[in-house]
């Protein structure tokens, strides 16, 4: 049989099936048109030079009523919203509180210890400070990192310089916890409680693997709704600016029903019920919106 040149039709047809496209292409995948023939794309381009913490798990794209494009990116670590090669911290807090003359300084040392009673901060998480006064030769304000201790209410920070005196003082100071992280990445855990109850030998420790953090999120209207698997929901009102922290969704006027744990989240298209699949109770949230 003799060679025979085949001719395809330049571009995609998708409004018929594969059958009737027959001498055209029906599909593609990250490919261009040129000059009649497909041509591959070329590789990824990075859309900034700026970068966020953590690893991030989940991306959302939606574009506001304003015309802003936006991406919700969560990471183990902290919630962003990516706006024009800007990353924007709206990771929601977890609490505030006020401690009064909350640091021990130690000379020459960028090491500070921080007393706080309220607990509930776990390693790794973040804090912002406010209203604090200089203490050893350093002003601490602005946010920092946790780095838990074996002392009971108490972690240290690092303050990115060493202190000139030993000290204890920084006056009144408005702290804020944002959520605990979440691990980057599996973790084995051997011990006591480590597998289900009635699994294995008595008396052996069992194995079982820490969850790394995942989030679902979803953008209601020009909004966004999140949540960390096995945490609560959270709301980020876009007329809020990229500069507002989110909020948990239970604290918004006009939802209802909101479980306090989820792992799924979805979002209806038409009606926008916010679907909480296997929350600790209730089965949807509704949310009013204007």
């Amino acid at each position: 049989m003799p060679l025979k040149k085949l001719l395809l039709k330049s571009g995609v047809n998708r409004e018929n099936t594969r059958y009737t496209s027959e001498g055209g292409w029906y599909e593609c995948d990250k490919i261009r048109f040129r000059q009649g023939t497909p041509e591959k794309i070329g590789g990824w381009q990075r859309i900034s030079a700026t970068v966020f913490q953590g690893v991030a798990r989940s991306l959302w794209n939606w574009v506001t009523l304003g015309s802003q494009n936006l991406i919700g990116v969560g990471t183990n670590l902290k919630f962003y919203i990516e706006n024009g090669g800007a990353y924007n911290d709206i990771t929601p807090l977890r609490a505030t509180v006020t401690l009064t003359n909350p640091f021990e300084t130690t000379s020459g040392s960028p090491i500070v210890v921080v007393t706080d009673a309220n607990g509930g901060y776990t390693d790794g998480d973040f804090v912002t400070y406010s209203g604090a006064s200089a203490v050893g030769g350093l002003t601490l304000n602005g946010e920092y990192q946790i780095t838990i201790t074996t002392t009971t209410n108490e972690y240290t920070i690092d303050a990115g310089a060493a202190a000139s005196a030993s000290a204890t003082g920084g006056g009144t100071v408005t702290t804020k916890y944002q959520i605990n992280v979440g691990s980057a990445f599996a973790v084995p855990l051997t011990g006591w409680s480590a597998s289900s109850w009635g699994s294995g030998t008595w008396g052996v420790g069992g194995t079982s693997t820490e969850s790394i953090r995942l989030w679902s999120q979803s953008n209601f209207g020009e909004d966004l709704i999140f949540g960390p698997r096995g945490g609560p929901i959270y709301y980020w009102d876009a007329t809020s600016g990229l500069t507002s922290r989110a909020v948990e969704l239970s604290t918004v006027g006009g939802a209802s029903n909101v479980p306090t744990s989820q792992r799924i989240l979805e979002i209806s298209d038409i009606n926008r019920f916010v679907f909480a699949f296997g929350a600790n109770e209730f089965g949807s949230a509704t949310v009013t919106q204007c």
